[in-house]
């Protein structure tokens, strides 16, 4: 009997054993289970977070595409009033350079109209020359016919006279040519006014020339003025567009490794393996962090309020009633219900009562 009671004992013993062993795996197995539903709870969220990410890289992309087209527009738009003013100012400057060659020519026509006054007074002087020697001719004319007339002058010449024919014809050919160098003169005359008028005229065209230059020319320095400006604004505005288009392809290559990452976290999740190091580094740092807090709780929960330490498991004070529509906490007062002891080593040794049957 002895031996059997120690065979069972020892079996009951062994049992034990086995039993607190599984309480220990089932413990751990519970822990881990907890552990790994955590771990899915943080990857998700992590999930969640770079799903997150990514719709917000994919926001700012639209957006910066956006700011991108807008920026394209504005250079087109500069780049075609930088057109415009370069077609203004083309035509300006063949403007300038046919009114330079209108300057030109109304140069070489004063020069010509400068020569042929000079040619003109040299005319005038031979007409004056001409109409002294005119009068001249016509007082020895008067003087000859008072001597003619006069009779105690008269004095035989030799040679013959000329006939009154000989002499009506040669009057008649000195009045043609009184009558040609009066008709060059009054032609002179005429070439003078109109040389004058002329002369006038060029110059009130090259006074007008002189305004309108300084005109074109400062509309020219107005322009190039713009062109500058508009040209430094444009340098600008590229400058900001390379900055914008950096700015767009780091992110583009941004959200690709975020993707990229994404897919190799899914494939190591789909293979049960940690997402990635990073992550798992991260997981068990939370870990520690949560475990670090839970001892710090312990430990806080461990010291009674007169600053005494101890390890005794707390005991509920409180419960919640059943029947109160409200679940508010109740102190159980003097009626705490009673929380038995462990049952210890030397229990082994104590027979287990058998229950006799009740006889009516």
């Amino acid at each position: 009997m002895k031996n059997e009671l120690s065979r069972v004992l020892q079996v009951l013993q062994e049992m034990h054993q086995k039993r607190e062993e599984q309480k220990l795996n089932l413990g751990r197995l519970t822990d881990t289970i907890n552990m790994l539903e955590q771990k899915k709870l943080h990857m998700c969220k992590s999930y969640e977070a770079a799903m997150q990410e990514r719709n917000q890289r994919a926001v700012q992309l639209v957006e910066k595409e956006q700011e991108l087209c807008i920026f394209y527009e504005k250079l087109n738009v500069l780049v075609k009033m930088i057109e415009d003013s370069n077609l203004k100012i083309q035509n300006m400057e063949d403007e300038i350079s046919n009114l330079k060659i209108d300057q030109k020519e109304q140069e070489r026509q004063n020069n010509f109209l400068r020569k042929q006054l000079s040619s003109k007074r040299a005319l005038e002087e031979e007409s004056i020359l001409l109409q002294i020697q005119l009068s001249e001719t016509k007082d020895r004319l008067t003087e000859l016919e008072k001597a003619c007339v006069n009779h105690t002058r008269a004095r035989k010449l030799s040679g013959e006279d000329p006939s009154p024919e000989e002499l009506i014809k040669k009057i008649e050919q000195l009045e043609v040519h009184l009558t040609d160098k009066e008709a060059q003169l009054l032609e002179m005359e005429l070439v003078y006014e109109q040389v004058t008028r002329l002369s006038q005229r060029i110059q009130i065209k090259a006074e007008n020339g002189k305004e309108d230059t300084l005109h074109l020319a400062k509309n020219v320095n107005e322009l190039q003025a713009q062109i500058r400006e508009r040209t430094r604004k444009m340098m600008a505005v590229v400058a900001e567009l390379s900055m914008r288009q950096a700015e767009c392809m780091t992110l583009q290559q941004e959200m690709k490794e975020k993707e990229l990452q994404l897919d190799l976290c899914q494939r190591s999740v789909e293979q049960g393996l940690p997402p990635s190091d990073n992550i798992e580094n991260e997981w068990l740092r939370c870990l520690r962090d949560q475990h670090r807090r839970q001892l710090a709780e312990e430990d806080e929960w461990n010291h009674l309020p007169n600053g005494v330490y101890t390890t005794a498991e707390l005991r509920p004070n409180a419960y919640i009633p059943t029947d109160d529509p409200l679940p508010v906490p109740k102190h159980y007062g003097a009626l705490a219900p009673f929380k038995p002891t462990e049952p210890g080593a030397n229990i082994r040794h104590i027979r287990k009562p058998k229950n006799k049957p009740i006889e009516i």
